[in-house]
């Protein structure tokens, strides 16, 4: 089996593999050993800064078609499925509707997850404008607000470019950071706490960090990489084994004819 996973980021291409080396512990352990996961930039997206510092919802919108577009190139190299490596599943609704494979989001498949390891959860996001609205929009998006304890999404305590630079020196670090925030969130009546952003989660797995422990009892901290990519294996898995339509095809999930969407995308001057 063959898994994309899309990183939002125009990455150069002597960058690609340091990534794919820091995201590949969060899956590797969990996906069966035949199964092979290739990181695929999103060209054309947002550039390695990621617009730090800018909260701005245009911004979020162009970089839709350049992930979309790498998910519509992975079809046509042949995986059986692929995964948006971003918390704020960009382009993923949308891309569903034009690609015939299963397309699955960090944050969907996360907090649907979440929700079968405890009553409540918390999120614990990036520390980046606008990160507090956006998963709260999300968890509306998905219907989950009843799951989510109050004052439920929280941002790291050090700012993300920050924990990002210490990070990759020391893991340790960002899993201290984080594992802060999580006892707060416990102790306000959280069962489970969903690392919001796929790149601390995957520094808290490096570190070795996955639950913390209070009056001695275990909490999971989950790490989206890690659902997401099992999420996107299990569903390829399914489709594959049964035959079931994954995702559904109906109403606005309907898939266009290939004449359609090239012509669509032609008006808009897109390649096809």
């Amino acid at each position: 089996m063959r898994l994309c996973m899309v990183q939002i980021l125009d990455l150069p291409g002597d960058f690609v593999e340091p990534m794919f080396s820091m995201l590949k512990p969060s899956f590797e352990s969990v996906l069966h050993p035949d199964t092979e996961v290739v990181l695929k930039p999103a060209s054309g997206g947002h550039p390695p800064d990621h617009l730090h510092g800018l909260d701005n919802a245009y911004f979020d919108f162009l970089n839709k078609r350049p992930v979309i577009d790498a998910l519509l190139e992975a079809q046509r190299e042949g995986f059986d499925a692929a995964w948006v490596n971003c918390f704020g599943d960009p382009g993923v609704r949308e891309a569903r509707c034009v690609v015939e494979m299963p397309v699955f989001g960090a944050c969907e498949s996360t907090l649907h997850f979440a929700c079968q390891l405890g009553r409540k959860f918390a999120i614990i996001a990036a520390n980046m404008p606008g990160q507090v609205a956006l998963m709260e929009d999300q968890v509306r998006q998905y219907g989950l607000q009843e799951r989510l304890i109050v004052n439920g999404v929280r941002t790291d305590r050090t700012p993300f470019d920050e924990a990002w630079e210490k990070g990759v020196q020391d893991p340790r670090l960002v899993a201290a950071s984080i594992e802060e925030v999580a006892r707060e969130c416990v102790a306000d009546g959280a069962d489970v706490i969903v690392i919001g952003c796929c790149g601390l989660g995957p520094l808290c797995t490096l570190a070795g960090f996955n639950k913390v422990t209070v009056s001695g009892q275990d909490v999971p901290v989950l790490d989206a990489v890690t659902i997401v990519a099992k999420t996107t294996e299990m569903a390829a898995d399914i489709k594959r084994g049964t035959g079931l339509p994954i995702p559904g095809r109906v109403r606005g999930q309907a898939l266009p004819s290939q004449e359609d969407v090239e012509r669509v995308r032609a008006i808009y001057g897109l390649s096809s």
